[in-house]
């Protein structure tokens, strides 16, 4: 049985058989064993992002035109751009298996003479000539849910040297939004004391001290501070931090920051604020240590390139006492 994707045809294949499958059209000598993080799946099941890029992408005047993407994981955004009439597509991936399975994807398509696949890093691409000039858009997707976490900055160095002035980026920024949170259970993912009458707490020399994942529908957590837009990310320029001042609406001990992202696809966003299910769930920024807040303070926070947030606290004007968390 033959469904139909826009005008990309797919057979339906059993499960086990699909697996099979899968395992043959793989180069011989490149066993089928996953080397890249297993949330690609979930991504590629992420339906209001895929129609996010979908959206924008088909909004764009493609004819005749080049596009170099960078990340080309299983090949979707590279078919999305031909099918939507670009001439032209350069995509980069620097991992084996995601290149080999794109390769197979792409070649039993319509669309397999547009796509050019280079098995590089975007930074070993550029260096050795292989990647177009000054192209009319160029692509990517290399955030995490702190934004950072995927070579964010070394990627937006590479996108500058190859991107000419009518170059358009996209997503054309990322908008990191957050709120300060009191919640031991969050916490406790990240540090431990005394457990059965044992101190384990030489453990905490190894704690995350920028941000690591959560799924916030799953902890207890209070909100101490109004959300706030702590950063603004570009690939095209790195405007520098701010520092913001979020409104204290609730006593508490403060633990960290929760924060998440609006992504600006052409004009379509993609957010995966509390609430909303999504491949990518939200970050949490642990403080060195939990700090007390209440109504009167004043809490600044300026997050740095590695996603840790630097923050003092300060206290009412009657007592102009400055607590760096």
């Amino acid at each position: 049985m033959k469904t139909t994707a826009g005008a990309i045809t797919l057979l339906k294949i059993p499960d086990s058989a699909r697996a099979r499958q899968a395992v043959q059209i793989l180069d011989s000598s490149h066993p089928a064993k996953r080397d890249f993080p297993v949330w690609h799946f979930s991504m590629l099941n992420d339906d209001r992002r895929n129609r996010a890029i979908e959206q924008c992408i088909n909004d764009l005047p493609l004819a005749g035109k080049t596009v170099v993407e960078i990340g080309t994981g299983t090949g979707l955004i590279a078919l999305m751009f031909a099918r939507a009439g670009a001439k032209r597509i350069v995509t980069c991936e620097m991992n084996h298996n995601l290149a080999d399975v794109a390769r197979h994807i792409i070649e039993s398509t319509e669309y397999n003479d547009r796509i050019t696949i280079i098995e590089r890093n975007s930074s070993d691409a550029i260096a050795e000539g292989l990647l177009p000039t000054a192209p009319d858009y160029i692509f990517t997707e290399t955030v995490d849910c702190g934004v950072v976490g995927e070579s964010f900055f070394e990627i937006a160095a590479d996108i500058q040297k190859i991107a000419g002035p009518r170059t358009i980026v996209l997503p054309g920024q990322v908008r990191q939004i957050g709120m300060v949170v009191e919640s031991q259970q969050l916490l406790d993912l990240n540090s431990v004391d005394d457990v059965c009458g044992f101190d384990l707490s030489v453990l905490n020399a190894f704690s995350t001290p920028t941000y690591f994942p959560v799924h916030e529908q799953l902890y207890d957590y209070k909100a101490l501070t109004e959300p706030a837009l702590l950063r603004q990310y570009k690939y095209l320029s790195n405007p520098p931090a701010p520092t913001v001042t979020p409104a204290i609406v609730n006593d508490g001990l403060a633990s960290g920051i929760m924060s998440w992202m609006e992504i600006d696809f052409g004009g379509h966003l993609f957010s995966n604020e509390p609430g909303i299910t999504s491949h990518w769930h939200k970050a949490f920024h642990p403080f060195d240590k939990p700090i007390e807040m209440s109504a009167g303070q004043s809490l600044q926070i300026t997050m740095d390139d590695d996603g840790k947030p630097i923050c003092d606290l300060v206290d009412g004007a009657a007592h102009y006492k400055r607590v760096r968390i």
